[in-house]
This record gives C-alpha cells, structure tokens and sequence, in this order.
C-alpha cells in the first residue's frame, strides 16, 4: 500500500499524516482477536504450523487461565500435527468442528488426529457439526474465568462471526 502511494505521490497526495492515521484506525477481524467477556475469547485465523507458533506465543503473554478451551476447524490438506504440538500444551479441552466445505476436515478427522499424537490424558476432545455449535459447548463447560480459543479456517472464525462479535457469559464458576 504504502509503494502505492508513493508510486501515485504525484497525481494523488497523500500527506504522512494521512496514511500514519488511516493505518491506525486497521482493524483485522479474525487475528488474534480478543474479545473481553466471561470467558475471554480469543479469534485468530491462524491455520498453519507458522501461525500457530505465533498464536501459541500471544496465548502465553496473556497470562494465567484457570482451562484453555479451543475451537478448531481447518481443510482437510493442512498438516494439523505441528500445530496440535505447538498449541497442545496450552490447551484443556478442544472442541473440533466440521466446516462448510467440501475442502474441510470433519471435526471427527480431526480429533483423530490430534488423539493420534495426544499425550496428556487429562486433556478431553470431542467433535461438532460447527464452529457455533463448538463454541456453545465450550460456553457451556467454561468458568467465566476460563478462555475460549477459535482458531484454525477462515470457516472457522468466520462461523463465530457471520451474526456479528459474540459477547460471552459463562453460566456458572466451579467445575
């Protein structure tokens, strides 16, 4: 954009001023994306071993969580394995979802998968028919003091989002 700008500079000035505000005022729906409530939820398209890595690092900053709940969908050729490993120590309970694509990994697939390289047993997993129907179960086993991660296909996050920020309250502390 900012090459762009420069390229043009001479048929369309755009002051420093413009730009250093128009880039603060980016919002990117979707990376890492927290939305405060109870639980706190998290939304990040990270769908790659490299994301993922990111995402990972990110969760960790925010501090302590009683349980790390995650949604998670993605395309049936991703090599899910590396983010399983990266993510995994992070994460309580996974909540793995089909998606609306022929391309899609169904939730089950999925906690095949990750339960294929799954070492803690103290770690549960199960599989829906969405994101939204994942994120409802992961609200309803949730503490308010807990986190919620969405994470994996734009499907993934874009399901969560398609009726707008979803605003969270657990109903209940205590597990």
């Amino acid at each position: 954009m900012l090459a762009a700008l420069t390229a043009l500079r001479d048929h369309l000035p755009v002051t420093a001023q413009a730009v250093r505000v128009g880039l603060s005022m980016v919002e990117l729906p979707g990376r890492f994306q927290i939305i405060p409530g109870q639980p706190t939820l998290v939304l990040d398209v990270a769908h790659n071993p490299h994301a993922v890595a990111a995402l990972t690092e990110n969760l960790d900053a925010m501090g302590y969580y009683g349980c790390t709940h995650a949604v998670f969908g993605a395309m049936a050729d991703k090599d899910v394995a590396p983010m399983f490993a990266r993510v995994g120590p992070l994460i309580d309970k996974w909540y793995f979802t089909d998606l609306p694509t022929p391309r899609a990994a169904t939730g089950e697939a999925l906690r095949a998968r990750w339960q294929a390289g799954n070492s803690r047993v103290e770690v549960t997993a199960n599989a829906y028919e969405s994101p939204g129907e994942a994120l409802q179960a992961a609200v309803r086993a949730a503490n308010p003091t807990d986190r919620i991660v969405v994470f994996g296909s734009f499907f993934t996050v874009g399901g969560i989002l398609k009726n707008g920020i979803p605003r969270l309250s657990a109903p209940h502390l205590g597990a």
